[in-house]
Protein backbone atom coordinates (compact mmCIF):
# COMPACT_ATOMS: atom_id res chain seq x y z
CA UNK A 1 0.00 0.00 0.00
CA UNK A 2 2.81 2.35 1.09
CA UNK A 3 4.20 1.74 -2.45
CA UNK A 4 1.57 2.11 -3.93
CA UNK A 5 0.74 5.83 -2.52
CA UNK A 6 4.15 6.61 -3.04
CA UNK A 7 3.73 6.10 -6.61
CA UNK A 8 0.74 7.74 -6.74
CA UNK A 9 2.13 10.98 -4.84
CA UNK A 10 4.57 10.88 -7.54
CA UNK A 11 2.61 10.81 -10.69
CA UNK A 12 0.28 13.79 -9.05
CA UNK A 13 3.87 15.74 -8.90
CA UNK A 14 3.79 15.54 -12.67
CA UNK A 15 1.91 18.54 -13.74
CA UNK A 16 2.02 17.38 -17.20
CA UNK A 17 0.53 14.07 -16.12
CA UNK A 18 -1.93 16.20 -14.38
CA UNK A 19 -2.97 18.89 -17.10
CA UNK A 20 -3.43 15.85 -19.66
CA UNK A 21 -5.55 14.11 -16.92
CA UNK A 22 -8.13 16.67 -16.23
CA UNK A 23 -7.94 17.17 -19.80
CA UNK A 24 -8.96 13.78 -20.93
CA UNK A 25 -11.36 13.75 -17.55
CA UNK A 26 -13.06 16.66 -19.40
CA UNK A 27 -13.43 15.52 -22.90
CA UNK A 28 -14.80 12.28 -21.23
CA UNK A 29 -17.30 14.42 -20.19
CA UNK A 30 -18.64 16.25 -22.14
CA UNK A 31 -19.51 12.93 -24.72
CA UNK A 32 -22.33 12.42 -22.46
CA UNK A 33 -21.23 9.69 -20.84
CA UNK A 34 -21.64 9.12 -17.41
CA UNK A 35 -18.13 10.19 -16.24
CA UNK A 36 -18.11 12.62 -13.17
CA UNK A 37 -15.67 15.66 -14.57
CA UNK A 38 -16.45 18.03 -12.27
CA UNK A 39 -15.92 15.34 -9.08
CA UNK A 40 -12.51 15.03 -10.78
CA UNK A 41 -11.66 19.33 -11.31
CA UNK A 42 -12.44 19.85 -7.70
CA UNK A 43 -10.26 16.80 -6.22
CA UNK A 44 -7.62 18.01 -8.69
CA UNK A 45 -7.93 22.03 -7.55
CA UNK A 46 -8.04 20.54 -4.05
CA UNK A 47 -5.07 18.30 -3.73
CA UNK A 48 -3.26 20.26 -6.47
CA UNK A 49 -3.10 23.84 -6.38
CA UNK A 50 -0.34 25.31 -5.31
CA UNK A 51 -1.12 28.94 -6.31
CA UNK A 52 -2.85 31.36 -8.87
CA UNK A 53 -0.43 29.73 -11.64
CA UNK A 54 -1.25 26.38 -10.91
CA UNK A 55 -5.57 26.80 -10.72
CA UNK A 56 -5.35 28.69 -14.24
CA UNK A 57 -3.44 26.39 -16.07
CA UNK A 58 -6.16 23.37 -14.48
CA UNK A 59 -8.51 25.69 -15.81
CA UNK A 60 -7.44 26.05 -18.83
CA UNK A 61 -6.52 22.34 -19.27
CA UNK A 62 -10.46 21.42 -18.22
CA UNK A 63 -11.60 23.54 -20.39
CA UNK A 64 -9.50 22.90 -23.87
CA UNK A 65 -11.05 19.21 -22.88
CA UNK A 66 -14.49 20.47 -22.52
CA UNK A 67 -14.26 22.84 -25.48
CA UNK A 68 -13.00 19.94 -27.98
CA UNK A 69 -15.67 17.44 -26.67
CA UNK A 70 -18.53 20.01 -27.83
CA UNK A 71 -17.07 20.73 -31.00
CA UNK A 72 -17.45 16.79 -32.17
CA UNK A 73 -21.14 17.18 -30.62
CA UNK A 74 -21.02 20.81 -33.34
CA UNK A 75 -19.47 18.83 -36.19
CA UNK A 76 -22.13 16.26 -35.89
CA UNK A 77 -24.83 18.95 -35.82
CA UNK A 78 -22.89 20.31 -39.26
CA UNK A 79 -23.38 17.44 -40.87
CA UNK A 80 -26.74 16.95 -39.89
CA UNK A 81 -27.72 14.49 -37.39
CA UNK A 82 -28.88 16.76 -34.94
CA UNK A 83 -32.22 16.01 -34.80
CA UNK A 84 -31.04 12.07 -34.72
CA UNK A 85 -28.38 12.67 -31.89
CA UNK A 86 -30.98 14.22 -30.08
CA UNK A 87 -34.08 11.95 -30.70
CA UNK A 88 -30.80 9.22 -30.02
CA UNK A 89 -29.55 10.84 -26.93
CA UNK A 90 -32.80 11.17 -25.18
CA UNK A 91 -33.49 7.52 -25.28
CA UNK A 92 -30.08 6.41 -24.08
CA UNK A 93 -30.40 8.57 -21.18
CA UNK A 94 -33.71 7.50 -20.40
CA UNK A 95 -34.86 10.83 -20.76
CA UNK A 96 -38.81 11.05 -20.41
CA UNK A 97 -41.46 11.82 -23.63
CA UNK A 98 -40.69 15.49 -23.28
CA UNK A 99 -36.50 15.57 -23.83
CA UNK A 100 -36.76 16.61 -27.22
CA UNK A 101 -39.40 19.60 -27.30
CA UNK A 102 -37.50 20.72 -23.78
CA UNK A 103 -33.88 20.51 -25.59
CA UNK A 104 -35.78 22.99 -28.90
CA UNK A 105 -37.65 25.04 -26.73
CA UNK A 106 -34.20 25.72 -24.31
CA UNK A 107 -32.36 26.43 -27.30
CA UNK A 108 -34.64 28.94 -28.95
CA UNK A 109 -35.42 30.78 -25.55
CA UNK A 110 -31.83 31.42 -24.53
CA UNK A 111 -30.23 31.24 -27.88
CA UNK A 112 -26.57 30.96 -27.58
CA UNK A 113 -26.65 31.39 -23.78
CA UNK A 114 -28.10 27.61 -23.48
CA UNK A 115 -24.25 26.75 -24.76
CA UNK A 116 -22.73 28.68 -21.88
CA UNK A 117 -26.17 27.43 -19.86
CA UNK A 118 -25.82 23.91 -20.89
CA UNK A 119 -22.30 23.88 -19.51
CA UNK A 120 -23.52 23.19 -16.12
CA UNK A 121 -26.82 20.85 -17.29
CA UNK A 122 -25.34 18.13 -19.03
CA UNK A 123 -28.80 17.32 -21.21
CA UNK A 124 -28.72 21.06 -21.92
CA UNK A 125 -25.23 20.74 -22.65
CA UNK A 126 -25.16 17.71 -25.07
CA UNK A 127 -27.94 18.82 -27.21
CA UNK A 128 -27.33 22.31 -27.65
CA UNK A 129 -23.96 21.79 -30.00
CA UNK A 130 -25.15 20.05 -32.08
CA UNK A 131 -28.39 22.53 -32.59
CA UNK A 132 -26.07 24.80 -32.74
CA UNK A 133 -24.07 23.11 -35.39
CA UNK A 134 -27.68 22.68 -37.78
CA UNK A 135 -27.26 26.21 -38.12
CA UNK A 136 -28.74 27.81 -35.20
CA UNK A 137 -25.94 30.28 -34.96
CA UNK A 138 -22.92 31.01 -37.00
CA UNK A 139 -19.45 29.44 -35.87
CA UNK A 140 -17.83 32.32 -34.37
CA UNK A 141 -20.41 32.55 -32.28
CA UNK A 142 -20.77 29.32 -30.83
CA UNK A 143 -16.79 29.53 -30.34
CA UNK A 144 -17.15 32.30 -28.34
CA UNK A 145 -19.91 30.93 -26.17
CA UNK A 146 -18.53 27.75 -25.84
CA UNK A 147 -15.21 29.46 -24.75
CA UNK A 148 -16.67 31.57 -22.23
CA UNK A 149 -19.07 28.41 -20.96
CA UNK A 150 -16.26 25.76 -20.71
CA UNK A 151 -13.50 28.73 -19.12
CA UNK A 152 -16.42 29.46 -16.39
CA UNK A 153 -17.59 25.74 -16.10
CA UNK A 154 -14.03 24.20 -15.16
CA UNK A 155 -12.49 27.74 -13.08
CA UNK A 156 -15.52 27.38 -10.83
CA UNK A 157 -15.03 23.77 -9.91
CA UNK A 158 -11.25 23.71 -9.97
CA UNK A 159 -11.43 27.09 -7.74
CA UNK A 160 -13.94 25.09 -5.35
CA UNK A 161 -11.41 22.89 -4.88
CA UNK A 162 -8.77 25.10 -4.25
CA UNK A 163 -10.73 26.42 -1.84
CA UNK A 164 -11.71 23.69 0.16
CA UNK A 165 -7.79 22.62 -0.34
CA UNK A 166 -6.32 23.28 3.04
CA UNK A 167 -9.71 20.87 4.15
CA UNK A 168 -8.72 18.40 1.58
CA UNK A 169 -4.74 18.59 2.50
CA UNK A 170 -5.83 17.65 6.22
CA UNK A 171 -7.53 14.82 5.34
CA UNK A 172 -4.43 13.56 3.22
CA UNK A 173 -2.40 13.90 5.74
CA UNK A 174 -4.36 12.29 8.33
CA UNK A 175 -5.55 9.11 5.93
CA UNK A 176 -3.27 8.99 2.98
CA UNK A 177 -5.14 8.81 -0.29
CA UNK A 178 -7.24 6.13 0.69
CA UNK A 179 -10.40 7.79 2.27
CA UNK A 180 -10.04 11.13 -0.14
CA UNK A 181 -10.23 8.51 -2.95
CA UNK A 182 -12.81 6.83 -1.64
CA UNK A 183 -14.96 9.59 -1.06
CA UNK A 184 -14.54 10.19 -5.02
CA UNK A 185 -15.62 6.79 -5.76
CA UNK A 186 -18.82 7.20 -4.03
CA UNK A 187 -19.64 11.08 -5.30
CA UNK A 188 -19.00 8.96 -8.78
CA UNK A 189 -21.44 6.43 -7.99
CA UNK A 190 -23.93 8.32 -6.43
CA UNK A 191 -23.89 11.29 -8.75
CA UNK A 192 -24.84 9.19 -11.42
CA UNK A 193 -27.37 6.92 -9.70
CA UNK A 194 -29.35 10.05 -8.37
CA UNK A 195 -29.54 11.37 -12.06
CA UNK A 196 -30.78 7.87 -13.14
CA UNK A 197 -33.62 7.87 -10.08
CA UNK A 198 -34.86 10.91 -11.49
CA UNK A 199 -35.14 10.40 -15.07
CA UNK A 200 -36.67 7.06 -14.15
CA UNK A 201 -39.37 8.91 -12.48
CA UNK A 202 -40.05 11.69 -15.10
CA UNK A 203 -40.01 8.49 -17.47
CA UNK A 204 -43.03 7.17 -15.08
CA UNK A 205 -44.92 10.62 -15.70
CA UNK A 206 -44.18 11.48 -19.05
CA UNK A 207 -43.30 7.70 -21.14
CA UNK A 208 -40.09 7.41 -22.59
CA UNK A 209 -38.17 9.98 -25.09
CA UNK A 210 -39.42 9.07 -28.80
CA UNK A 211 -43.39 8.28 -27.35
CA UNK A 212 -46.59 10.85 -27.88
CA UNK A 213 -47.41 10.52 -24.32
CA UNK A 214 -48.11 13.44 -22.22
Amino acid sequence: MATWTAGLDTLLQDASLVYLGLFLATLIDATGLPFPGRVVLVAAGAAMAKDWGHLAAMTAAGALGAVIGDHLWYAAGRLGAADRLTALYCKLSLASGRCEARARSRFGRFGPLAIVIGRFVAGVRILAAPMAGSGAISYPRFLLFDLIGAVAWAGLFVGLGYALGAQWRALFEHYGWGVPLAAVAVLTVVGPASIVLVRLVRRRRHGPAGSTRG
